[in-house]
């Protein structure tokens, strides 16, 4: 949970601390404890948050609290990073959260600090007038999310996703679309869908044909494509074909398709008629499957600035599927949750490529905007700009990114990262990122802000700015989080708290390195630029020619390092081999030398990511 405005606005503060007894926040601190879990990676177990880009909410006035968690789940306050930390959460299960952080002694005077003595208040809640206690137990010691069932749970999409597309066994003659001819002029059916592009022009119960009998209703054009979610919406039209109907079916497109000819395309799925994906979720989202068969779609154009969930498809349901789609020369604007295919993804993305820009507010990426579902063998290149949480391939994630790349010039002010904004929960396997990430704080090159999620086999290669706090070479503000087998080699450069691999460390790095140049007037280190209760443990960083603590990659072994040791480890197999079945496990015939996730090669190179997606291999 990111209350990143919580103490701003003198105005609602000031009404807030005037409020009545009458009014006052009736929270429970020890429920609220266990519901603030999701608070922990940003703001800190007792609200003194582990990076001075987030405020200190210890202490602060309970009602203020509540009421600003309620202005968030309403959408009332929108220039900040929350994400789904507060969704789904009831008013009372909020008033708990304040309750327990007011509770803190984040910002007690002496006066109150003494009073609490007396009354005999534990030492650890009587706080400090420097505002506030330190917390308990370390960054890597903190309670964590659980990800071994999320793990198991992306495991099976990618298997489920592999199958599906395995059942398409031939892609559908274009000959199909010779049969819709028609004027472009008159709409015979009156449905909204010139008969030019409608597949049955004289019923306005249909707009597509499934002429091959597989299950898949054929597209042949954008103007069908569109008409998915918009058929019979626009003014004096009608259908008979329930929206529901539409957005549960199976299609295919058969052949490259124009976008260019519509002015501003209708996304398919959204976020219902008050257009807030934070409270409607995946409600009005498209929940079935298509399949571009590696067809490219140009010149897709949307400007919706003040909308929600904008792309190709604005929301994707969690049963819904987009494989195999590439775009070319797209250009996407909106306001949250905006990507050039997804713009809010609760389902499963897979095998599909974006060419273009993509820009906006809130969680905006290149190919996906926000995303609680899983992406995979996917990719995007071009331009992201956004205010934050902004990704090369994905803005805002509670989800999983698996075996994916990006290429992207991304900038925005805060939580911006190469391949992912904000990785909240989320997790991150076999992926790598390049290109220019450029903005202020919490900047990485591959994750801006990696809060309590996983990072394993991945890399960065790009190059990094940023002219405020938490800026790294892969990631810039790692919380709780976890890195393993990754490493950065592109330049970083900021102003406070910069490092090689991470910038503000208060997780676990483990048997990583950092390449990169590393440049900053303020903390400066070769793997974390500052480590706040974090762990570092078997990493290095080979930028010899900076610090004379350095060590030269090249020149060490991996029986050196521990990564590859000669005599194959007996635990923590997941750590030292590459899954390349993907189940979750190490299974016998993968415990091989040969298969271990680092791999070293000649004495004038790095070691390498032997299960990683590699620069310029395809997708898939």
């Amino acid at each position: 949970m990111r209350l990143t405005h919580v103490l701003s606005g003198l105005t609602a503060a000031a009404f807030l601390l005037g409020a009545t007894d009458a009014v006052l926040a009736k929270g429970n601190p020890e429920r609220g404890k266990v519901l603030a879990r999701d608070c922990f990676a940003c703001h800190g177990p007792d609200g003194n948050s582990p990076s001075p880009v987030n405020p200190k909410i210890g202490g602060q006035h309970e009602r203020y609290i509540f009421l600003a968690l309620m202005q968030y789940l309403e959408g009332e306050r929108k220039r900040s990073l929350m994400t789904g930390s507060v969704l789904g959460k009831t008013e009372q299960e909020l008033e708990d959260i304040a309750a327990y952080y007011a509770a803190q002694p984040g910002y007690l005077s002496r006066r109150e600090i003494r009073k609490r003595k007396r009354e005999g208040v534990p030492a650890e809640q009587q706080g400090s007038p420097q505002g506030g206690a330190p917390p308990q137990g370390g960054g890597a010691q903190q309670p964590k999310f659980d990800h071994s069932d999320q793990i198991a749970k992306y495991n099976s999409m990618l298997a489920q996703a592999v199958y599906d597309a395995s059942q398409v066994t031939e892609q559908v003659d274009e000959a199909v679309c010779a049969a819709i001819t028609g004027d472009a002029g008159s709409d015979s059916d009156n449905d909204g869908l010139a008969d030019a592009y409608d597949a049955a022009p004289n019923d306005a119960g249909e707009f597509v044909t499934d002429v091959s009998g597989d299950g898949y209703f054929e597209i042949c054009n954008i103007q069908q494509f569109e008409a998915i979610g918009a058929l019979g919406s626009g003014d004096g039209t009608s259908t008979t074909l329930d929206r529901t109907v539409r957005m549960t079916r199976k299609y295919q497109v058969v052949r490259d398709l124009d976008a260019s000819v519509i002015e501003n395309f209708e996304p398919i799925g959204d976020c219902g008629p008050e257009g807030n994906c934070m409270i409607t979720f995946d409600r009005f989202g498209f929940q079935g499957i298509v399949d571009g068969q590696g067809h490219v779609i140009r010149g897709l154009r949307i400007s919706k600035p003040g909308g929600g969930g904008i792309g190709l498809f604005g929301v994707l349901g969690q049963a819904g599927t987009v494989r195999n789609i590439v775009l070319e020369d797209a250009a996407v604007v909106g306001r949250g949750g905006v990507g050039m295919l997804v713009g809010s993804n609760f389902g499963i993305v897979y095998q599909n490529r974006a060419q273009g820009e993509a820009a906006g507010e809130l969680a905006v990426g290149g190919l996906v905007g926000g995303s609680a579902g899983f992406v995979a063998y996917s990719e995007s290149t071009g331009k992201v700009s956004g205010s934050q949480a902004a990704g090369g391939l994905v803005g805002d994630m509670r989800g999983a990114v698996y075996f994916s790349h990006a290429n992207m010039e991304v900038a925005a002010i805060r939580g911006m990262g190469g391949l992912v904004g904000l990785n909240t929960f989320g997790f991150i396997l076999s992926s790598y990122a390049e290109g220019t990430i450029i903005g202020s704080n919490d900047v990485g090159g591959l994750v801006g802000m990696n809060t309590d999620g996983k990072v394993r086999n991945s890399y960065a290669t790009n190059t990094v700015e940023g002219d405020g706090n938490n800026v790294g070479g892969l990631i810039g503000f790692h919380s709780l989080g976890d890195v393993r087998n990754s490493y950065a080699t592109g330049s970083v450069s900021g102003a406070d708290t910069v490092g090689g691999l991470v910038g503000r460390n208060n997780g676990i790095v483990k048997r990583s390195f950092a390449a990169g140049q590393v440049t900053s007037t303020g903390a400066t280190g070769g793997i974390s630029g500052a480590v706040v209760e974090g762990e570092v443990v078997a990493s290095y960083w080979s930028a010899a020619a900076q610090a004379k603590d350095a060590a030269d990659l090249a020149r060490l072994s991996g029986n050196q390092t521990g990564w590859s040791p000669a005599q194959p480890p007996v635990a923590d197999l997941i750590d030292y081999f590459c899954d390349a079945n993907t189940n979750g496990f190490i299974d016998p015939q993968e415990r091989s030398p040969d298969n271990y996730v680092w791999e070293f090669g000649s004495s004038s190179e790095p070691p390498s990511i032997r299960c990683a997606l590699r620069a310029g291999a395809q997708n898939g």
